[in-house]
């Protein structure tokens, strides 16, 4: 095989792969997860007016 034919096989299977990647990313089925890990970041705040922080304390 020359080399520009594997260049080009490379080429193709690389594609694919990320088009089935794109496909798989963007299904419906994986709405659910992505839509939980967008709110991880939420999840260690404290509920607003129940928790000060230290510095609040000491400036009361």
């Amino acid at each position: 095989m020359e080399f520009a034919t594997v260049h080009s096989i490379l080429t193709v299977i690389l594609f694919v792969g990320f088009v089935a990647f794109v496909i798989w990313a963007y299904s419906k089925k994986r709405k659910s997860d992505f839509e939980e890990a967008a709110n991880l970041v939420f999840d260690d705040e404290p509920e607003s007016g129940k928790q000060h922080s230290k510095r609040e304390k000491e400036h009361e």
